[in-house]
């Protein structure tokens, strides 16, 4: 197992290498260096069996050099260089099959057989390191051919990487590479996948991964200041512990230099606990700031996080309730002015938008939370999802989203006169082959969505030009095994949080980009559970079938909550 796991990232920090700045040489500053020397690999076990062959090259196929030993010679010329590595549930089957086909020297050579390798795929690791998911079954038809020395080789091996999900989870570690929203507000997480071997050159391979900049998924959606930028030399650790991280010329303001900074201690950090020593051709990259820690780098998450003393509020009875002792809030919305079937407060708290019932359908106000809220002009709707809030600024929030009939996105912006104008969302990646959005969340930094789409999760990108405002790129999670969804809430930057129909999986947790699930312990909940929310630093909280429970983690059983509002309360977070 341990030679397994070192041939996978092997093969992983071939995908990041650089040529001129290697991770396998010996630590020390270098301008100009030979390309990674040549690896001894383990060769296949020998008298291997055609199935055993076939699993031992699934187990040891994390890198091309390993997997190019089971091949034929012909083979290996026909095999890619660099295929992507595909991410396999544990347990792939390989039952031997006859060989079919009616070509020679097929069906007939007893030289020659077939192994069927059959597995569910959970998703690809793509150059950028990012993973995307992609739940299928997958078959992959290998023909073995004895070899004149009397050992089987693949004469016909599949066209990607395969690496079982236990073994990637031992080879890699996820990392949150870091950028900034589109006005530099606040920073956006970006999860990417490094290998752990060899651990004197990771801070290097997350450096390079954070210098090609985000992944595919998030391309015109986030900014980074180090877009242009390289490494002068390689990342190294000095004789005093410190890691030199040398960049090339950098000709920008001391604010951007340290944005740049910013987003280098908060990526490599993730990997190190050393200080980090920041340079631009052998100088300070900020003047009087050599070493950085985590603790240097000012907040970028102001404005992204609820504020402390904001413990949530609840829809009950058509009006507005707060989580902090049950009571109704002061103004119409807590007095029942208003037929209320969903809500949402501001991250800052001023604000209240809420859905609520009219003779016509369903209508959207917004306001301050303590006084009369102005009815938006919207289409006309039977359906309004629960109304999500953009990221405030200085003057509070300002950008309220909501979907109508289940197809039309529309987002309410504030104007500089202080009225409300609907604006539309291009959603037709969304709601793509007939897509009906139940629910749908931004992220708390604004540059994602997370949508409910015919019962399942999917997570997109917010890409804004000029005035138009587009959901880009959207990923199902988990498809097929997270289902019957009803309800998503953003539990931080990275995780989401959903509550299902499914007796087996009421309630569960996913990173963004699907790699995994992790269900919450249901022993105390009354199903079904009708709602859900989160946020950072605070418990998540359901309403099931008699009231509403909360949560700090998935493991521990839910505790009724202090105020609960009963079965069919809605209760929110500031987001």
């Amino acid at each position: 197992m341990k030679r397994l796991l070192v041939a996978v990232m092997v093969f992983a920090g071939l995908l990041t290498g650089c040529a001129n700045i290697p991770d396998r040489t010996p630590p020390k500053v270098v301008l100009d260096a030979p390309g990674p020397q040549e690896r001894q690999v383990r060769k296949p076990t020998p008298d291997l069996d055609p199935l055993s062959l076939v699993q031992e090259f699934v187990f040891r196929a994390g890198t091309p050099d390993a997997a190019r030993t089971y091949l034929t010679d012909e083979a290996k010329q026909h095999w890619p260089r660099i295929p992507e590595p595909t991410i396999l549930q544990d347990g792939f089957k390989t039952p031997p099959a006859p060989v079919q086909d009616t070509r020679p020297p097929q069906g007939s050579d007893p030289e020659e057989k077939v192994v069927m390798l059959t597995a569910t795929q959970i998703g690809r690791l793509k150059a950028d390191r990012a993973f995307y998911p992609g739940v299928q079954p997958v078959e992959y038809r290998i023909v073995v051919r004895r070899q004149p020395d009397g050992q089987w080789r693949i004469s016909t091996p599949p066209d990607v990487l395969l690496i079982e999900q236990t073994k990637f989870d031992a080879a890699y570690r996820r990392v949150n590479l870091q950028f900034f929203d589109p006005e530099q507000r606040v920073m956006v997480s970006d999860p990417r996948y490094v290998e752990i071997e060899p651990s004197e050159g990771i801070e290097g391979r997350v450096m390079r991964l954070l210098l090609a900049g985000p992944s595919d998924s998030l391309k015109g959606a986030v900014r980074s200041q180090l877009e242009g930028v390289d490494l002068r030399t390689n990342v190294v650790r000095e004789n005093d512990g410190a890691v030199l991280i040398n960049l090339t010329q950098v000709d920008k303001s001391i604010e951007d230099r340290q944005r740049m900074a910013a987003q280098i201690v908060k990526s490599v950090s993730e990997v190190t606990t050393s200080p980090l020593r920041l340079n631009t051709e052998g100088r300070e990259l900020v003047p009087q700031h050599g070493d950085w820690r985590q603790a240097d780098v000012g907040s970028y998450d102001v404005l992204a996080n609820p504020k402390p003393d904001l413990l949530g509020l609840v829809v009950a009875g058509r009006t507005i309730r707060s989580m902090r002792d049950g009571k109704p809030i002061e103004g119409p919305a807590g007095a029942g002015a208003y037929e209320i079937v969903s809500a949402a407060q501001s991250l800052d708290g001023s604000q209240l938008a809420v859905v609520h019932r009219t003779p016509n359908g369903m209508g959207l106000r917004i306001g301050k939370i303590n006084a009369d809220l102005p009815q938006i002009d919207l289409p006309p709707a039977a359906t309004l999802t629960r109304p999500t809030w953009l990221l405030g600024d200085a003057n509070g929030g300002g950008e309220v989203w909501t979907v109508l009939d289940g197809t039309v996105v529309v987002r309410a912006v504030r104007t500089s006169q202080g009225t409300w104008e609907d604006l539309s969302v291009d959603a037709s990646e969304l709601t793509a082959d007939g897509g009906t959005i139940t629910q749908l969340r931004l992220s708390r930094d604004g540059v994602r969505v997370a949508a409910v789409v015919n019962g399942e999760v999917k997570v997109a990108s917010v890409v804004r030009t000029n005035d138009a405002v587009a959901i880009r790129l959207p990923r199902t999670l988990q498809g097929g095994k997270v289902k019957e969804v009803i309800s998503v809430d953003w539990l931080n930057k990275v995780s989401l949080i959903v509550a299902t129909e499914l007796n087996t999986m009421p309630v569960a947790s996913l990173p963004i980009d699907g790699l995994t699930v992790n269900p919450y312990n249901s022993s105390t909940l009354t199903l079904p559970v009708t709602a859900i929310t989160a946020a950072p630093s605070r418990p998540a909280v359901v309403t099931d079938g008699s009231g509403m429970w909360s949560t700090q983690e998935a493991g521990k059983v839910w505790q009724a909550h202090q105020h609960s509002q009963g079965p069919g309360s809605q209760p929110f977070f500031p987001g």
